[in-house]
């Protein structure tokens, strides 16, 4: 039971209690005139009993309000002595009062704010210690009983309060934990384990409801096919694992060098492939470009220090022409980058441009 319950609102809920304490001592002013008007006309009773408790609670007030500022540890246990001092007070100038007593409690309620055992017991101890000193002043014996009771009821409540905080945080815990499962869960159906791109078949959603984007709006399109050159000369020259680090180390270039609204996926083997939106031809080619001399001029140890090369097929994507035709002329250009000597990109258009 030594949750900390409010840690992070415990100034707001201190600021509260203390709004209350002021409360409970500006009431007293109305309780005791009606006290007085229906009591014996006492010539003092204004100045003992309403003038005199008043100037010494509004004090203890100031002093609470003074630790409140300037204080950051053990707060809360001036705020429940400080309580428990009103209570006291109140009592002490009321013990004519039948419902009196009860003020007692106050130390003891306002501890269950904290749902912290120690605060608690010490909220007890002073409420006990207050009964034992007015004990001995006037005959308020059978208030123990009352406090004993409250005491029970009030632990009670706490206990069950930190039973709820604890479930709730277990529950919110088990929430987050199938959050992130869920997650990863869907990262991973639709990235590529190795290179950690999109996969074949996300890559293939996201292409078809681009499409559907563009059709029905402005979108501008391009799809990029990227093949790695002599990949299979690679894996039978130096082993499957020098190949992994190259897929590893060409997708990790192309993550980098793509917009945040682009999209790149691993599409089969050796295969990628990237979609821009909303990029001219000639952005998209000059960012192609850039990819491939960067990944041309990257040097792999698993290669005994040489670099690959890669070759690339661009096609823009106009309305009406589907999205079979739409890939199918980039695999056409990616082709002719292969044919005619691979290491360029190769834009399908009428008259193909290309660079070596």
């Amino acid at each position: 039971m030594q949750t900390n319950a409010y840690s992070q609102d415990k100034q707001i809920w201190n600021r509260k209690l203390l709004h209350l304490y002021w409360g409970l001592v500006f009431v007293q002013i109305p309780v005791q005139f009606l006290y007085y008007l229906s009591g014996p006309n006492n010539e003092h009773f204004i100045v003992n009993h309403i003038v005199i408790p008043l100037i010494i609670m509004v004090v203890v007030m100031g002093l609470l309000e003074v630790v409140h500022k300037f204080s950051k540890r053990r707060l809360d246990y001036y705020i429940i002595s400080g309580g428990a001092l009103l209570s006291f007070l109140i009592i002490y100038f009321n013990y004519n009062v039948r419902m009196a007593p009860l003020h007692a409690l106050l130390p003891i309620i306002v501890s269950i704010y904290y749902f912290q055992r120690s605060k608690f017991l010490f909220s007890v101890a002073l409420s006990l210690v207050s009964i034992l000193i007015l004990f001995t002043v006037n005959d308020l014996l059978a208030a123990i009983p009352i406090l004993g009771i409250a005491t029970f009821i009030a632990f009670g409540i706490m206990k069950r309060g930190v039973e709820i905080l604890i479930n709730l945080r277990a529950t919110t815990e088990l929430k987050q934990e199938l959050m992130i499962k869920n997650i990863i869960m869907d990262k991973l159906s639709k990235t590529d384990a190795l290179t950690d791109l999109y996969n074949h078949i996300t890559f293939h959603e996201y292409l078809e409801k681009l499409i559907e984007q563009s059709e029905y709006g402005h979108l501008n399109i391009h799809l990029a096919i990227i093949d790695i050159d002599n990949f299979k000369k690679v894996n039978d020259t130096y082993g499957h694992r020098a190949g992994d680090a190259v897929l590893t180390k060409v997708s990790a270039i192309l993550k980098e060098r793509v917009g945040l609204n682009d999209f790149a996926a691993r599409y089969g083997g050796e295969e990628f492939a990237i979609i821009f939106t909303e990029k001219s031809t000639e952005d998209v080619y000059e960012i192609l470009e850039r990819i491939r001399w960067y990944i041309s001029q990257s040097k792999y140890e698993e290669l005994s220090g040489h670099a690959v090369t890669i070759s690339i097929g661009l096609c823009e994507y106009l309305k009406g022409t589907g999205k079979e035709v739409f890939f199918a002329g980039a695999d056409q250009s990616l082709y002719a980058a292969k044919k005619t000597g691979k290491n360029k990109t190769v834009i399908h258009t009428l008259s193909l441009k290309e660079a070596n």
